[in-house]
Protein backbone atom coordinates (compact mmCIF):
# COMPACT_ATOMS: atom_id res chain seq x y z
CA UNK A 1 0.00 0.00 0.00
CA UNK A 2 1.40 3.43 -0.85
CA UNK A 3 1.61 6.54 1.15
CA UNK A 4 -1.50 8.22 -0.97
CA UNK A 5 -3.92 5.52 -0.44
CA UNK A 6 -2.63 4.88 3.25
CA UNK A 7 -2.70 8.81 4.90
CA UNK A 8 -7.05 9.22 4.72
CA UNK A 9 -6.70 5.93 6.81
CA UNK A 10 -4.34 7.24 9.13
CA UNK A 11 -6.51 10.41 9.55
CA UNK A 12 -9.71 8.37 10.08
CA UNK A 13 -7.84 6.11 13.12
CA UNK A 14 -7.08 9.37 14.94
CA UNK A 15 -10.63 11.53 14.55
CA UNK A 16 -10.50 12.24 18.32
CA UNK A 17 -8.80 15.71 19.88
CA UNK A 18 -7.63 12.94 22.59
CA UNK A 19 -5.29 10.41 20.05
CA UNK A 20 -4.11 13.47 18.39
CA UNK A 21 -3.32 15.11 21.75
CA UNK A 22 -1.24 11.82 22.70
CA UNK A 23 0.27 11.49 19.17
CA UNK A 24 2.01 14.97 19.49
CA UNK A 25 3.19 13.74 22.55
CA UNK A 26 4.82 10.69 21.29
CA UNK A 27 6.55 12.18 18.59
CA UNK A 28 8.09 14.70 20.74
CA UNK A 29 9.29 11.46 23.19
CA UNK A 30 10.81 10.16 19.85
CA UNK A 31 12.55 12.97 18.65
CA UNK A 32 13.55 13.96 22.12
CA UNK A 33 15.12 10.50 22.33
CA UNK A 34 16.92 10.74 18.91
CA UNK A 35 18.24 13.89 20.34
CA UNK A 36 19.36 12.99 23.64
CA UNK A 37 21.29 9.73 22.29
CA UNK A 38 22.89 12.40 19.22
CA UNK A 39 23.63 15.01 22.37
CA UNK A 40 25.76 12.04 24.42
CA UNK A 41 26.49 9.25 22.41
CA UNK A 42 23.84 6.88 24.54
CA UNK A 43 22.37 4.89 21.93
CA UNK A 44 19.85 3.44 23.95
CA UNK A 45 18.55 6.62 24.32
CA UNK A 46 17.04 7.02 20.81
CA UNK A 47 15.64 3.71 21.01
CA UNK A 48 14.34 4.11 24.40
CA UNK A 49 12.39 7.19 22.87
CA UNK A 50 11.32 5.85 20.18
CA UNK A 51 9.57 2.66 22.27
CA UNK A 52 7.99 5.02 24.51
CA UNK A 53 6.41 7.12 21.98
CA UNK A 54 4.98 3.94 20.59
CA UNK A 55 3.28 2.85 23.54
CA UNK A 56 2.08 6.24 24.20
CA UNK A 57 0.58 6.20 21.10
CA UNK A 58 -0.71 2.76 20.81
CA UNK A 59 -2.13 3.33 24.31
CA UNK A 60 -4.25 5.98 22.42
CA UNK A 61 -5.59 4.13 20.42
CA UNK A 62 -7.01 1.31 22.57
CA UNK A 63 -8.42 4.60 25.77
CA UNK A 64 -9.53 7.10 23.69
CA UNK A 65 -10.24 6.14 19.75
CA UNK A 66 -11.63 3.23 21.16
CA UNK A 67 -9.93 1.09 17.55
CA UNK A 68 -6.21 -0.66 16.76
CA UNK A 69 -3.60 1.15 15.81
CA UNK A 70 -2.02 0.97 12.18
CA UNK A 71 1.19 -0.40 13.19
CA UNK A 72 0.56 -3.82 12.00
CA UNK A 73 -0.82 -2.08 8.68
CA UNK A 74 2.29 -0.34 7.89
CA UNK A 75 4.92 1.10 11.00
CA UNK A 76 6.99 2.78 8.42
CA UNK A 77 4.06 4.57 6.58
CA UNK A 78 2.27 5.55 10.19
CA UNK A 79 5.39 7.15 11.20
CA UNK A 80 5.56 9.46 8.07
CA UNK A 81 1.88 9.96 8.74
CA UNK A 82 2.55 10.73 12.56
CA UNK A 83 5.37 13.38 11.45
CA UNK A 84 2.85 15.05 8.65
CA UNK A 85 0.20 14.98 11.23
CA UNK A 86 2.20 16.88 13.61
CA UNK A 87 3.30 19.44 11.28
CA UNK A 88 -0.29 20.09 9.49
CA UNK A 89 -1.42 20.27 13.30
CA UNK A 90 1.19 23.18 14.24
CA UNK A 91 1.21 24.60 11.27
CA UNK A 92 -2.71 25.13 11.49
CA UNK A 93 -3.68 23.07 7.85
CA UNK A 94 -4.73 19.87 9.68
CA UNK A 95 -8.74 20.40 9.60
CA UNK A 96 -8.25 21.34 6.03
CA UNK A 97 -6.71 18.81 5.11
CA UNK A 98 -8.35 16.33 6.76
CA UNK A 99 -11.74 17.81 4.79
CA UNK A 100 -10.03 17.57 1.23
CA UNK A 101 -9.67 13.59 2.34
CA UNK A 102 -12.92 13.59 3.38
CA UNK A 103 -12.25 13.15 7.22
CA UNK A 104 -13.77 14.96 9.71
CA UNK A 105 -12.28 15.55 13.00
CA UNK A 106 -13.12 16.23 16.50
CA UNK A 107 -11.78 19.43 17.55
Amino acid sequence: MGFRRFWPMYLRAHQRAGTRAMHYLATAVGISGAVAALATGIFWLFLLGIAMGYVIAVLSHWTIEGNQPLITVNAFWGAIADLRMCYLAFTGQLEAEAMRQGVMLET
